[in-house]
Order: structure tokens, then C-alpha cells, then sequence
């Protein structure tokens, strides 16, 4: 996969799609009941968010094309919020067999992280520990300025949607969500945003080697959405199934049925664990992460910085071209960059998919993360660190030929 983040935008299509489902079919007869499921999302947001001590969380995607695999992706996470501990798993599964999975591990004290094609563990320390705080998996969305906003809208494209549903209210206290919508009922409009946004994000996306969703240009509209949801007796939603079918044709006349589906399941609430691995006996490589960045990320940092790209070929180290991450301004909260490769002309076959794009640091929301969009508008994300005399720098699912030797440290360019 070219960046593991870009399922994120994609996974977000399809749990939009699922909460349209979800709250247009939360009401039967009354808007209490619609009011009702959307204080669930509202407080299992809130409850994710930081007041449970712990809870492991499943969620799953896949996305089908006219019934053939494109791509899956399940992630299991672990969070203890009083110790400050959390671990995630996530397993891709490409339409060719292909499999992949990623580890990761944090605490108040280091991170740990390993993809499935290495044998090495980075284990990278903090300076000073943080705060348990700090350790969550999950960011409330409600908490963001545009929230408000965006539920009104949501609200009136819903409209007389709320009437097609199954709502269960049993004796325990627990309630049960099911229903269909078809493209007969589904308004224009809905169909018109719903198109323009696969069109603008998601539409012709690159999740693999061999692997895209089709780019569909005429006749993009939705088919059908249909799913249940499950809210437990203390008010939060403990499993949500959702299906989202969208039809269209691409530019070549061909008709497709993509079919996005999403799994969510959430339990072992206030009793899940979290272990930190044992890397005794494995291949580790440390670094040390700089607690305080607004001691040392300066202008000093400003300009280019180079990393060798190798490949071990016929038992020798080969450079076949350059990695540079360039910073171009540092402000009282951002840092602002842009990271590209340059390959030698012998060695251009190294150079299909290779990266060029512009990212943004925000200091004040996490130090070490970056988001950056490339000239396709495809989001691209990662860690970067500005250590003393060097940056390391990971993008999220770089994946590489396996000819490639991974290293993500970049070195100062000195202008002679």
C-alpha cells in the first residue's frame, strides 16, 4: 500500500456512509428516537475518548468491486488509559493474496513499532516521560469547531429518511438498530454529494501494487445502504455493521458495484490489559525522542537534509538515488516542509511511485506528526523527530522493494 493513512479517508466514506444509515434509521415514529441514537454516537465518542480506564476496540474494512476484493483492513486496539498503555494491530488484505500487518506499542515511556516484511523492532525512548494523558487512541470528532455544523447539515439531508428502520428496545436496557435503504429512496441531493465527494477523495485511489478503486466518472450514484447497530445497556454503541454499495461507470463505459462494508465492535470495557513486548533476543533499533521541541526545533533546522537510498543487489550496497526532507518555515506552532526522492537514470525503474509531497507540523497537537498531501491531492501522513544533528523521518505505509535497505535518517545539506 503506497500510504497506509489514505485508508483512513476510505474508511471514513464508509463509516459516513453507516452513520447516514445509522441515525436515518434511529427514528420509527418520533424524532425522539432519532435524537435518541445520536446522543449514543455522542456518548460513545465521549466515553472512547478518555472516561473509560480501558476497552479493546475491532474495526474492519474491505471494499469490493463487483464482488472481486480490493483491499480489507482490520485493526485491534488495546488502550489502558490509567496506565497510560495502548497497542495496535492492523492487518491489510490485498484483492492478489497479498497480506501485510503492522504492530504498535506505546506507553508514557517509549514507543515501539514493527512491520510484518522486517525483522526489526524501533524501539524509540522519551526523554522525559509523559503524561498518561497523552496515551489515547481515540479523538473525540464532537470536540471539533465544525462538528456543530456539519450535524445540522447532516440533518437536513437526512430528512424523511428516519422512517425506514427496525428499532428493538429490550428488557435489559440494550437496543437493537436495523434497516435498508434503496436507491429509490434516496434523494437527488444526497446522491449529488455523495458523488462529488467519490469523485474529489476517494475515486481512483492507489491502495497497492496492483490494487485502486476504479475511477468512476458518469452515472455515480448510491445503490443501496443497509446495516444494524447495537447499543449496550450503559449507552454506548458496542457493534455496528454497515454496508454502503455505490454504482457507476468509469471512464472507459465499464459499470462497477463498489461495496464498502465496516465492522466495529467494542468490549472488554475497564478490564483490557495492556503488555508491553518483550524484545529480549530481537533485532531493535533505539533512538531517542526529545521531550521538549519548542528547546530545539528552530531555525536551525531550516533548509535541506539528505538520506542515501540503497539497494543490496548481487551481495553489494548500491545507492541508487536521494531522499531529501526540506524545511521551509517554522512559526510559533507549525513546522512546514516537503519531502522527494531523485533516483539515478540507470536506476528508474526504482522510481515508479516515488514520493513528492508537502506536509505540515503542528506543534501543538503532536509534535512528531506530520500531515502532507501529494500533487494528486492523495493525504500522506508519518513521524518525524529533529534530533541533534539529524531528523528521522517515517512515512506511514512506505513500502519499498524488498532490494531497498530502510533508513529514515536524514543528514544536513551543508551549502559549500
Amino acid at each position: 500500500m503506497k500510504t497506509k493513512k489514505r485508508l483512513t479517508i476510505l474508511l471514513s466514506f464508509c463509516l459516513g456512509a453507516a452513520l447516514f444509515m445509522s441515525t436515518a434509521f434511529a427514528d420509527v415514529f418520533s424524532k425522539e428516537g432519532y435524537d435518541q441514537f445520536k446522543d449514543a454516537i455522542k456518548y460513545t465518542c465521549e466515553k472512547l475518548s478518555g472516561d473509560y480506564d480501558s476497552y479493546t476496540s475491532e474495526v474492519a474494512l474491505s471494499i469490493k468491486d463487483n464482488d472481486t476484493l480490493i483491499m480489507s483492513n482490520a485493526v485491534i486496539a488495546k488502550v489502558d488509559m490509567v496506565n497510560g498503555k495502548r497497542e495496535n494491530i492492523s492487518t491489510d488484505e490485498y484483492g492478489n493474496g497479498k497480506k501485510e500487518s503492522y504492530y504498535y506499542y506505546e506507553d508514557t515511556k517509549c514507543s515501539i513499532r514493527k512491520d510484518s516484511d522486517k525483522d526489526t523492532y524501533y524501539l524509540y525512548e522519551y526523554e522525559n516521560e509523559r503524561d498518561v494523558k497523552d496515551i489515547s487512541d481515540f479523538n473525540n470528532p464532537f470536540e471539533e469547531e465544525e462538528a456543530e455544523d456539519i450535524e445540522k447539515i447532516f440533518d437536513a439531508l437526512i430528512g424523511n429518511l428516519k422512517h425506514h428502520v427496525i428499532v428493538k428496545e429490550n428488557n435489559d436496557g440494550t437496543k437493537e438498530f436495523s434497516g435498508t435503504i434503496s436507491d429509490a429512496q434516496i434523494p437527488a441531493l444526497i446522491n449529488a454529494v455523495t458523488s462529488f465527494f467519490f469523485k474529489q477523495a476517494v475515486s481512483g485511489s492507489n491502495l497497492g501494487d496492483d490494487e485502486f478503486i476504479p475511477n468512476l466518472k458518469d452515472d455515480v450514484f448510491i445503490n443501496t445502504v443497509s446495516g444494524n447497530a447495537g447499543v449496550n445497556n450503559d449507552g454506548i454503541i458496542d457493534n455496528l455493521f454497515a454496508s454502503f454499495v455505490l454504482s457507476g461507470k468509469d471512464e472507459n463505459g465499464v459499470e462497477h458495484k463498489l461495496t464498502f462494508e465496516a465492522v466495529m465492535k467494542i468490549y472488554s470495557i475497564n478490564s483490557t490489559f495492556v503488555t508491553k513486548p518483550d524484545l529480549t533476543g530481537k533485532e531493535v533499533e533505539k533512538d531517542v525522542v526529545k521531550s521538549d521541541p519548542d528547546a530545539y526545533i528552530s531555525g536551525k533546522y531550516l533548509g535541506k537534509w539528505k538520506s542515501d537510498i540503497v539497494i543490496e543487489k548481487h551481495d553489494s550496497f548500491i545507492k541508487i538515488g536521494e531522499k531529501f526532507v526540506e524545511i521551509t518555515a517554522i512559526d510559533d506552532r507549525y513546522v512546514y516542509g516537503k519531502y522527494y526522492e531523485v533516483y539515478k537514470e540507470e536506476y528508474a525503474e526504482y522510481a515508479e511511485g516515488k514520493r513528492d509531497f508537502e506536509f505540515k507540523l503542528d506543534t501543538e497537537e503532536d509534535w512528531t506528526r506530520f500531515e502532507g498531501v501529494d500533487a494528486s491531492g492523495n493525504p500522506i501522513d508519518g513521524f518525524i523527530w529533529f534530533e541533534r544533528g539529524y531528523i528521522n523521518m517515517y512515512i506511514n505505509g512506505d513500502i519499498r522493494s524488498e532490494e531497498e535497505v530502510y533508513n529514515n535518517q536524514f543528514n544536513k545539506v551543508f551549502e559549500e
